[in-house]
C-alpha cells in the first residue's frame, strides 16, 4: 500500500485535498469516486515530502519562516480569529513560495477535517516537537500560548546558532588560509628550491633536509591527504548511521576533546534543558517530554541516557534520582532539578539552567577561539620561519664558499 497526497473535485466543483492509502492510482481513483470525488492529481507522499524538503533547503530561511508563522498564529488565535482564516492569512503573508504552499496544504487538510497537529505532521518542515506542542495546545485549549512557546524556542535556536557562527567564522577562515598556504608552500614553492640547490651541489644542513623531505613526501602523497580529508568525515558519518555502538563511542570521544569537549557538553545540556522545559511547560507529561527530547539534543550517547532516565521514571523513580545514575548530567543541572521537584516548578528550574548555558556558551566559544586565533597565527609564523631558515642556510653557505 502507498500513501498518496491527492487533489480531488466534489459535485459542487470545489477542490478537496487529502491523504489516502491505496495500492495504486487506479485504486485511489476508485476509492475517491466512492466518496463522491473525482481525482485531479495524485502523488506518493514520500516523493512529495522529498520535493518540499529540497525546496525548503534550496530557499533557506525555514526557521525564520516558522518563527513568523508562530507569531502570526498566536496573535490571530488570541484575538479570536477562526483557525481557517488564521491559516489563510499566514499563507498569504509568507514570502517563501515553498513554505506558502505547505501552509495552503495544511489549511486544506484542516478544512477537510484533520486536526491542526495532524495536518502539520504530514510535512517534514514541522518537527515532531513542533507538532507535539501544537497537539498539547489543542487538547488544553491553550493553542495561542503553545505557538508563543514555539516562537521563543525557535528564537533561542536562532540566537545560539548566530553566536556560534559569529565566534567561529573568523577562526575558520584563518585555519583555511593557513592550511592552503602550507600546502602550496610544500608542494609548489619548496620543490623549486630543491631543484636549484641540488643542481648547485650545495651541502644541505639538517633543517633544509627536513623541509625538503617533508616537501617530497607532501608532493608524492597530496592525493592521499585530500582523500583523507574527504573520506574520514564520510566514513565517520556512515559509521554513526550504521553502528549505534560506534555512534555512542564517537560521542563519548567528542566530549573528551581538549577545549572543544567542554563546549560540546554545554551545548548538548543546553539543548536538553531548553527542549524539556518548553515541552513540560506546554503540558506534555515528563516521560513523553523526555522521549521527545532524545532526538533534539544532538548526541546519540546522551539520547540513550535520556531514554534510560525516562524508563526509570516509569518505574517510580524521581527525575533527580534517575539522573544521578549518569555522570553526563552536570551537578548544576541535577541540583536545579532537585529544587524544581521540591518547589513544583521543574519547568522553571530547567529554564534557569538553559538561561545559564545561554550566557556561558557564547563566552566559552569566544574564550576558546581567542586562544585558537593566536595559536594559528603562531603556527603559521613558525612554519614560514623554519622554511625560510631551511632555504637561506644553504644559500648563505654557498655565498660564504664563493667569497
Amino acid at each position: 500500500m502507498t500513501t498518496f497526497l491527492y487533489t480531488g473535485m466534489d459535485h459542487g466543483g470545489r477542490k478537496v485535498r487529502g491523504r489516502l492509502a491505496a495500492a495504486d492510482e487506479s485504486s485511489l481513483e476508485a476509492r475517491l469516486q466512492e466518496m463522491g470525488l473525482w481525482l485531479v492529481e495524485a502523488r506518493p507522499e514520500h516523493a512529495a515530502r522529498r520535493r518540499l524538503t529540497g525546496r525548503r533547503m534550496a530557499k533557506g530561511g525555514s526557521r525564520r519562516e516558522l518563527i513568523n508563522f508562530c507569531i502570526l498564529m498566536s496573535f490571530q488565535l488570541k484575538v479570536g480569529i477562526p483557525m481557517m482564516t488564521a491559516l489563510q492569512v499566514a499563507a498569504e503573508d509568507c514570502e517563501n513560495p515553498g513554505f506558502r504552499q505547505i501552509l495552503e496544504q495544511v489549511k486544506d487538510q484542516v478544512e477537510a477535517g484533520a486536526a491542526l497537529h495532524e495536518a502539520l505532521a504530514r510535512h517534514s518542515v514541522f518537527s515532531r516537537q513542533f507538532t507535539s506542542l501544537v497537539q498539547s495546545g489543542e487538547r488544553s485549549g491553550t493553542l495561542p500560548e503553545s505557538f508563543m512557546e514555539l516562537r521563543r524556542y525557535l528564537e533561542w535556536q536562532e540566537q545560539i546558532l548566530a553566536d556560534v557562527r559569529q565566534a567561529t567564522i573568523y577562526p575558520a577562515i584563518v585555519l583555511f588560509v593557513v592550511c592552503l598556504f602550507v600546502m602550496i608552500l610544500f608542494t609548489f614553492v619548496v620543490p623549486r628550491f630543491v631543484s636549484l640547490l641540488t643542481a648547485a651541489n650545495v651541502p644541505l644542513p639538517l633543517p633544509t633536509r627536513v623541509v625538503f623531505g617533508i616537501s617530497g613526501f607532501a608532493k608524492a602523497t597530496w592525493w592521499m591527504w585530500v582523500l583523507l580529508l574527504v573520506g574520514v568525515p564520510g566514513a565517520v558519518g556512515l559509521g554513526r548511521r550504521l553502528s549505534p555502538g560506534f555512534a555512542v563511542g564517537f560521542d563519548k570521544a567528542r566530549f573528551r576533546l581538549p577545549l572543544f569537549g567542554e563546549l560540546i557538553h554545554m551545548l548538548v545540556m543546553s539543548r536538553f534543558a531548553q527542549n524539556l522545559a518548553v515541552m513540560y511547560r506546554a503540558g506534555i507529561g515528563i516521560v513523553e517530554a523526555l522521549k521527545l527530547t532524545t532526538g533534539l539534543v544532538g548526541s546519540v550517547w546522551v539520547a540513550r541516557v535520556i531514554q534510560d532516565v525516562a524508563a526509570r521514571l516509569e518505574t517510580g523513580e524521581t527525575m533527580s534520582e534517575a539522573m544521578r545514575h549518569h555522570p553526563v548530567f552536570p551537578s548544576l543541572l541535577q541540583r536545579m532539578v532537585v529544587m524544581g521537584e521540591r518547589t513544583g516548578n521543574l519547568d522553571k528550574a530547567l529554564e534557569n539552567v538553559s538561561e545559564y548555558y545561554n550566557l556561558v556558551v557564547p563566552r566559552k566559544i569566544k574564550r576558546i577561539f581567542s586562544v585558537a586565533e593566536p595559536a594559528l597565527i603562531l603556527f603559521l609564523v613558525v612554519i614560514v620561519g623554519f622554511v625560510a631558515l631551511a632555504i637561506f642556510l644553504p644559500i648563505l653557505g654557498m655565498i660564504g664558499t664563493i667569497k
